[in-house]
């Protein structure tokens, strides 16, 4: 017969790794988005993701690295680490720098670059698709959740 203590090193062991099992959060939407930036060479956004967590526990959010589509143009955007948490059950904003390259998309309509982040900022709005992954983790294991999601959002400009 196993010692009393070892049935309970082994039951700890067993409900640790039966907690480990990560559900994947899910993009819901696109808020709040600010135009923040524009110059020569970039067109700046700050955006809200929300995210639902559908696990019970609370979640550490470690990184996301996305790519943009805009306009059938694919652009790198997003490239963060972060240090927050998430509550279980519940909805969460994360907060997101997109940069966007005019160069790229000028080129896709034979415009010069001025020209593209003039159209851009008088139209006040995006189709914009984010793909690529996002990373949590329960404090026992990470889990990388694949991000697609397409919207169209309408934004303010913050320009300084």
């Amino acid at each position: 017969m196993l010692p009393r203590y070892l049935i309970l090193f082994l039951a700890a062991i067993l409900s640790l790794t039966s907690c480990s099992k990560i559900k994947s959060p899910e993009v819901k939407e696109i808020k709040n988005a600010k135009l923040v930036g524009l110059n020569t060479k970039t067109i700046d956004f700050n955006i809200d993701l929300e995210l639902y967590n559908p696990n019970n526990e609370a979640l550490q959010v470690k990184s996301l690295n996305l790519t943009a589509l805009i306009e059938g143009v694919e652009l790198d955007a997003v490239n963060q680490t972060f240090d927050t948490k998430m509550l279980g059950k519940s909805t969460f904003l994360l907060p997101v720098n997109v940069r966007l390259s005019l160069h790229e998309l000028a080129q896709k309509d034979n415009m010069d670059v001025m020209s593209k982040g003039l159209r851009i900022y008088n139209t006040g709005a995006l189709d914009l698709t984010l793909f690529g992954n996002l990373i949590v983790s329960d404090g026992i294991s990470d889990k990388t959740v694949a991000v697609d999601h397409t919207q169209n959002f309408i934004f303010s400009k913050e320009l300084n």
